[in-house]
């Protein structure tokens, strides 16, 4: 039971409510919707929403102790979508690949293409010999988690289905994810993350040659490069790049046709990461595979078109970038994007540009997770809105961005009934003064039984956007955006904004600290639509609301009066903690509380509860 002391059981008190009853009947939402893909985390949210904030502050701090290790981003992002496999939690899982046995030499294949010979070399012949020993094994996790469905043609009918948005590949994709081993997936994932993880940080006293290297394997090639510029171009992509230093050009697509991997690991310089093929997934996507990236330093450029910066569809894409300035341009299906599959982007320091269109930046699609994690920098995110390309139907003139912590999944009840609950879409960014642009759906946003997450550490942050957007979402969604400090600037134009949830969702922002400013429209600010709950709250500060005269804002809601929805509530909560804060609505202000008026003064519905508070 929550505390008297609780603003959340304060506020609902005026209308003989406390905090627990702020949720989801979970008997009554389970009469509408909700698949064999439903994750068990949309589940604990969307029955307890109050929950979000201890939560973003575990994942926080989880993500922060973790910026350059990606075996335990996989596993945190493999939890997420119900895989809660942590490789290495007892033992070494790559003893067998890294310790001779007494009868039985270890195979080098270092040693038997006859290179990078001499002890000089030792060190670096260590770790290539040890991810090609467990990509070699046939009983590998991964190995046998996408032999099942490595079919000619697969990939090919999974891209037309989720880039071209093309239904006649529906059934395909349904029975490809049934023999899809995600468990094996997730956990093969870490391993090899694991021995590129060990190769990346032995790199800085490793001797290279000075010249590429050249090592053919039935899975492709292995290239070691040079301390200087190298210019590493092929048809497709190489197996494993290793390279010492300098400014280095890769330019090749993602994918790997011999074997469904492919790795690159770059010890420093201001590198181009390059992919102009708009029919393949590009460096760091992987369709039914895996694609990694692992660059320790330097100010890098990232430009591709699709699955790319870390894309993973039916599979695992992933770039791990330690330190640097760095821009990073595509378009759809990247920077963090998971569909059936695990999409991560980690970028520990320095001021860095996100461009995308569209299903980017930490985007979830069903059974999917996207995660970008930022850490220190001035961070700058934009999903094109100025070009249209993808016209909203909530508005033609802005596009659908489905970016920036979004969660989405397929909705078909009006359609063919092959619903798919969507997955877990989320955007961390530790610190810096970072701006966030998108058009509709984005900044923490969430469609179909889906979770959209943006989590903002310290400082002075502005977040612009049209439509569901900044914790806000629709159609059994949790959506929530969570900003830790700093004076803020919160701008949306058209509805459903700034803590706003619609038809059985949650939608909620918690900001924690500053002196925010907030320019809203319609539906905001702790506003609840059609049996959803929007939940606004703002610790301290002194803010200023300039709110749509009439709206539904500060604290309303918009209930059904009919059918059975007419008997569930629809809530709209707003908080303001201590400040002296500015208003326009008459009836909020300092140092008072409020219940919302109603929507319909002249016959008021008794389950749409409205309240607000603001405290000194």
């Amino acid at each position: 039971m929550a505390q008297p002391s609780d603003p959340f059981t304060e506020a609902l008190s005026q209308v003989g409510m406390t905090a627990d009853d702020l949720r989801f009947d979970q008997d009554e939402m389970a009469t509408w919707q909700g698949d064999r893909w439903r994750l068990d985390y949309f589940t604990l949210y969307h029955k307890n929403p109050l929950r979000l904030p201890q939560h973003a502050e575990l994942i926080q701090a989880e993500l922060g102790a973790h910026l350059t290790n990606l075996p335990r981003l996989l596993a945190f992002a493999g939890r997420r979508i119900d895989q809660p496999i942590r490789r290495g939690l007892i033992g070494d899982q790559l003893a067998q690949y890294a310790v001779q046995a007494d009868s039985l030499p270890l195979f080098s294949i270092t040693g038997k293409r006859n290179v990078l010979l001499g002890p000089e070399f030792a060190s670096l012949r260590d770790g290539i010999d040890l991810f090609y020993r467990l990509i070699d094994d046939k009983q590998s996790l991964f190995r046998q988690a996408v032999n099942e469905i490595d079919d000619d043609g697969d990939r090919e009918k999974l891209w037309e289905f989720f880039l071209y948005d093309s239904t006649k590949h529906l059934d395909k994709v349904e029975e490809l994810y049934e023999r899809l081993d995600m468990g094996r997936m997730v956990g093969g994932a870490q391993d090899i993350a694991e021995a590129l993880q060990r190769l990346a940080d032995t790199l800085p006293w490793c001797t290279f040659p000075d010249y590429v290297v050249e090592i053919s394997t039935g899975h492709g090639n292995i290239y070691v490069g040079t301390p200087e510029d190298d210019d590493f171009e092929y048809v497709q992509a190489p197996l494993l790049i290793v390279d010492g230093g300098g400014n280095d050009t890769y330019r090749f697509t993602g994918e790997n046709t011999e074997r469904p991997i492919a790795a690159i690991v770059d010890l420093s310089g201001d590198d181009m990461y390059i992919s102009e093929d708009t029919t393949k997934p590009g460096i760091g996507g992987a369709v039914i595979g895996l694609s990694i990236v692992i660059d320790r330093a330097g100010n890098d450029r990232y430009t591709g078109h699709h699955l790319c910066q870390g894309g993973g569809l039916f599979g695992v894409g992933a770039v791990l970038d330690y330190a640097g300035n760095d821009i990073y341009a595509s378009r759809y299906l990247s920077q963090g994007a998971g569909a059936f599959g695990l999409g991560i982007l980690s970028d520990s320091s320095g001021a860095d540009s996100l461009y995308c269109w569209s299903m980017a930046q930490g985007f979830g699609f069903t059974h999917g997770c996207g995660l970008v994690l930022n850490g220190a920098g001035a961070d700058r995110y934009v999903a094109e809105d100025d070009t249209l390309f993808s016209a909203a139907s909530q508005t033609g003139e802005h596009n659908n961005s489905l970016a920036q912590g979004v969660g989405f999944g397929r909705r078909a009840d009006f359609l063919d009934g092959h619903s798919w609950a969507g997955g877990f879409g989320l955007l961390c960014d530790l610190s810096g003064d970072d701006r966030y642009q998108a058009g509709l759906f984005a900044q923490g946003c969430a469609y179909w039984f889906s979770v959209g997450m943006l989590l903002d550490g310290s400082g002075a942050d502005s977040y612009s956007g049209i439509w569901y957007v900044q914790g806000a979402g629709a159609h059994f969604g949790v959506a929530y955006l969570d900003d830790f400090g700093g004076d803020d600037v919160y701008t949306a134009t058209d509805n459903m904004a700034v803590g706003a949830g619609h038809d059985f969702t949650i939608g909620y922002l918690n900001e924690r600290g500053g002196n925010d400013i907030y320019t809203v429209p319609n539906l905001s600010l702790g506003g609840g639509n059609a049996n959803g709950i929007g939940i606004f709250h703002d610790h301290t500060g002194d803010d200023t609301y300039a709110t749509k005269a009439g709206s539904t804002t500060l604290g309303r809601a918009n209930g059904i009066d009919s059918g059975i929805r007419g008997v569930l509530h629809c809530f709209g909560v707003f908080i303001d903690g201590a400040g002296a804060d500015s208003y326009r609505e008459d009836w909020a202000g300092n140092n008072s509380r409020w219940i919302g008026p109603p929507s319909n003064a002249e016959s008021p519905n008794p389950t749409a509860i409205g309240v607000g508070i603001d405290l000194e």
